[in-house]
């Protein structure tokens, strides 16, 4: 099995073009750069290449699942957990341009780690605590093992984020808002959504100047971090539940610890101006020394990720795109493929070719980067058909969401797959590893049970089985379409952040879900607590998921988020 190559030639051009090379580019050096992650050295590229010394990706060894998993061949330009989740965030970004958040955190958070490919710890436990019925998205404050939820300041948020830059209208606030709301979903310590934010950032001006930013203007992206709390206050649930929840459990107000990030910030921005070195990858070496990311402490951190991929993009701005992927890929004892896939967002933008090495599922992320980019110019798009919230149970184990439904092999959430090529067994041989095609065009190398798997109820697949066939520009014709805000564009085709034109308020096509623990937890926390909307709220609950424990998870988060505001007020 090989993954095609992209094609180049792609009669589109302007904002289009820009977000298909960020997108592709990205993809491409997640897979280059995955190859060497944690290889522990030259000789662990070697066992896993063949090769002392990457240049392109190439088909290569990895154990997948753990101790006791196989040792699977990957195919050349597969994947890791950084293009996964940044599709996951494509999917829930919806056609009028908003970002829904629960489904983000309760479906694709929960469901990934079924596929997931180099996943952090901090990002898995994330996800494991978002099984639970009384968490939701903004109230994920998990403590497992050495994983804490307000110590959480890797770089799993940061690598994601770049959708929400491609479907950008404008609103550099909202912008900042849905970064947010994306990274405190697994990651609650400054590192880990101030680092998300600042790359929204650099990626944003990027597109908009079509170059790299200079450092000095980095300093500015570092104070716009300053603006959380005030952004925070017009939303209930982070400004009630959970603002209180994370400075009590981290001891501190939220204003001072981002005060005291941007103390370090500052003097981390200033060492990545004071490089040395005679050629682009010493430079970039001397920078990966200065700012503490060679350190195995240091080297997932979503800001020095963030502030490393800026940096090696600036030193790399005027040269080719392949020799800055390949720099990072060899520095073994970086973050290899996160650095590069988020140089990758950004020096792609100012590329002129699709890359040429293989990716894996390059036409549908074509076409998600058509469907975001034409988002952010106001066109109509579809949003991916999800299940009802109402009647979602997230899957408990890593395997159970792989089933089969009316004797279909389906995967909760997504709907319907065809598992194709060879069959990995774990050492237990009771579980499988096997790639399987998703109905919308990705493909996973997936976990589930030998056999046919557990049942898989309704509630758990999407509100109808969408129609999955492509329309002759490419983009999926599942799901609803609604005019998304529009986003004018100056006379080189470039974007005009500053222009935007209201929303249509047409209704959407398709019925909307019946309700979700996160709407009703904000109707009552808007509300303050009020005895009538809490009761009518539970009600809703009870009646549309049928189900003792949602009402209870319901009732817990509620609970938590009342205690929580009587705290602040005392």
């Amino acid at each position: 099995m090989n993954w095609p190559k992209p094609e180049d030639g792609v009669p589109i051009e302007g904002l289009h073009r820009t977000v298909l090379l960020s997108s592709l580019w990205a993809a491409a050096a997640d897979a280059l750069g995955w190859t060497t992650e944690l290889s522990y050295g030259v000789k662990g590229v070697v066992r896993r290449t063949g090769e002392e010394r990457v240049t392109c990706p190439v088909p290569w060894k990895r154990v997948i699942g753990g101790r006791g998993g196989p040792q699977i061949l990957l195919p050349a330009g597969t994947y890791s957990d950084d293009t996964q989740l940044r599709l996951g965030v494509s999917r829930a970004i919806r056609g009028d341009g908003s970002f829904d958040v629960e489904a983000f955190a309760k479906i694709e958070m929960t469901v990934w780690p079924t596929y997931a490919l180099g996943a952090g710890l901090g990002s898995k436990a994330a996800a494991a605590s978002l099984t639970r019925r009384d968490v939701n998205w903004f109230s994920n404050f998990f403590e497992r093992g050495r994983n804490n939820y307000v110590l959480s300041g890797g770089n799993g948020a940061a690598m994601r984020i770049q959708p929400h830059v491609w479907a950008f209208s404008g609103n550099i606030d909202e912008l900042v808002v849905d970064v947010f709301r994306n990274a405190i979903v697994s990651h609650g310590h400054p590192h880990g959504f101030c680092g998300a934010i600042f790359h929204a950032l650099c990626l944003e001006d990027t597109i908009r100047n079509h170059a790299i930013p200079a450092p000095d203007t980095w300093f500015v992206f570092l104070d716009r971090c300053l603006d959380i709390p005030r952004l925070l206050e017009n939303d209930p649930q982070l400004s009630t539940f959970w603002l209180s929840e994370w400075e009590t459990k981290s001891g501190i107000s939220l204003r001072n610890s981002i005060l005291k990030f941007r103390e370090k910030g500052i003097r981390d921005i200033e060492l990545s101006q004071e490089v040395e070195g005679e050629s682009p990858a010493e430079r970039y070496r001397d920078l990966l020394c200065k700012l503490g990311c060679l350190k195995p402490e240091l080297r997932g951190s979503g800001w020095k990720t963030a502030l490393a991929a800026v940096s090696l993009s600036y030193i790399y701005r005027e040269g080719n795109i392949k020799d800055a992927l390949i720099t990072t890929a060899n520095e073994l004892e970086s973050d290899t493929d996160t650095i590069g896939t988020m140089a990758g967002a950004l020096l792609g933008v100012i590329s002129e070719r699709v890359p040429e090495w293989p990716v894996q599922d390059c036409s549908y992320l074509g076409s998600e980067a058509k469907r975001l980019s034409s988002i952010a110019m106001g066109e109509s798009q579809s949003s991916f058909l999800y299940p009802d919230l109402g009647h979602w149970n997230p899957p408990k184990k890593q395997y159970e969401s792989m089933g089969t439904f009316e004797a279909r092999p389906v995967i909760s959430g997504f709907g319907e797959y065809n598992a194709y090529g060879e069959e990995y067994k774990t050492k237990a041989n009771k579980l499988i590893w096997q790639w399987c095609e998703l109905p919308f065009g990705q493909n996973i190398l997936a976990k589930r049970k030998l056999g046919t798997g557990t049942s898989i109820m309704p509630g758990q697949l999407p509100r109808k089985l969408p129609d999955v066939s492509l329309t002759s520009d490419g983009i999926s014709s599942s799901g609803m379409t609604k005019p998304a805000t529009k986003r004018k564009l100056t006379e080189d085709g470039h974007v005009n952040p500053h222009s935007r034109v209201a929303a249509s308020h047409e209704e959407d096509n398709i019925p909307i879900n019946t309700g979700s623990v996160d709407t009703w937890t904000n109707d009552v926390i808007s509300s303050n607590f009020d005895d009538k909307v809490l009761g009518r709220t539970l009600n809703q609950c009870i009646e549309t998921s049928l189900s003792v424990e949602s009402a209870i998870g319901f009732a817990s988060i509620i609970a938590k988020a009342k205690l929580a505001r009587m705290r602040r007020r005392r």
